[in-house]
């Protein structure tokens, strides 16, 4: 397909081809949020989370498309300071670190059980709104 014969491609930047290879990458995640901006072309994506507080809490299994390990994202823009380290298990809702914005720390909790695989930023590293933290790996005993 040519770039005149592409409405979205002239109207948004963006073709049609490469809106489905992007919306394909993130069907296969858990990202519930994504906000792509590149020159003058601004792609935001939303969907609701696929884990009830139920499953979160282990009080039922997850369903069978959610992936084992999944990425902890920051809540807003500031200093990432983490209290866990790869390696490490936590438990749904305990605080994995905190990120410091004007000076007042906000926590950062675990939405599941489980153990960090990875940490992605480093102590004292900025980070920015969505920013992937950490990846955690769901505990053997949320069942897929």
């Amino acid at each position: 397909m040519t770039a005149d014969a592409d409405p979205l491609l002239q109207a948004a930047g963006l073709s049609a081809d490469q809106l489905a290879e992007l919306l394909g990458l993130v069907t296969a995640t858990d990202i519930t949020e994504l906000d792509i901006t590149l020159d003058a072309t601004r792609v935001s994506l939303r969907r609701p989370a696929t884990v009830s507080d139920a499953a979160a809490t282990h009080e039922a299994p997850l369903p069978l498309h959610e992936p084992l390990s999944l990425a902890i994202a920051s809540p807003l823009v500031g200093i990432f300071h983490p209290s866990v380290s790869v390696g490490g298990t936590v438990e749904s809702g305990q605080p994995i670190g905190a990120v410091e914005a004007l000076g007042m720390p906000t926590t950062v909790d675990a939405p599941h059980g489980g153990t960090v695989e990875e940490l992605l930023v480093t102590d004292g590293s900025p980070v920015e709104y969505g920013q992937p933290l950490l990846i955690l790996r769901r505990s053997a005993s949320t069942p897929l």
